[in-house]
């Protein structure tokens, strides 16, 4: 099982798409998305615009995969609810989590992108 860092950031079309709201298909289509060197994605097996499983210490999502101008080894995200499910709660008491740095695994996946409502409901449940 090969290991990816991730980092999750602003974007100007997430900046754009919030301000439709964040239940918006038009937010999810530019934020349910993570950005990938495409040698990685050829080696993992995964086309551009597909579906992909991402897991980290702290849960999983599925989204987009796009291909990024990024170095071998690196995913990016922009920042919302999706990149979210990605990183801990934990501030670490400066009130900021870790948005970067993140141990991630990527795997192609035959669900669809999850909506806003699957998101939240996978909130529940770990909250539970």
């Amino acid at each position: 099982m090969r290991e990816f860092c991730l980092i999750t950031g602003r974007t100007i079309k997430q900046g754009i798409t919030l301000h439709d709201g964040k239940t918006t298909e038009v937010y999810r289509n530019e934020v349910g998305i993570v950005y990938l060197n495409g040698e990685d994605m050829e080696e993992l097996g995964i086309i551009e615009g597909s579906s992909v499983l991402l897991k980290t210490d702290y849960g999983q999502v599925v989204v987009r995969a796009v291909k990024g101008d990024l170095p071998k080894g690196m995913a990016f995200m922009p920042y919302g609810p999706w990149a979210n499910m990605l990183t801990s709660a934990n501030t670490h008491g400066t009130g900021m989590p870790d948005l970067k740095g993140i141990k991630l695994y990527i795997y192609p996946a035959c669900e669809e992108v999850w909506d806003w409502k699957r998101v939240l409901e996978e909130v529940k449940s770990v909250e539970g």
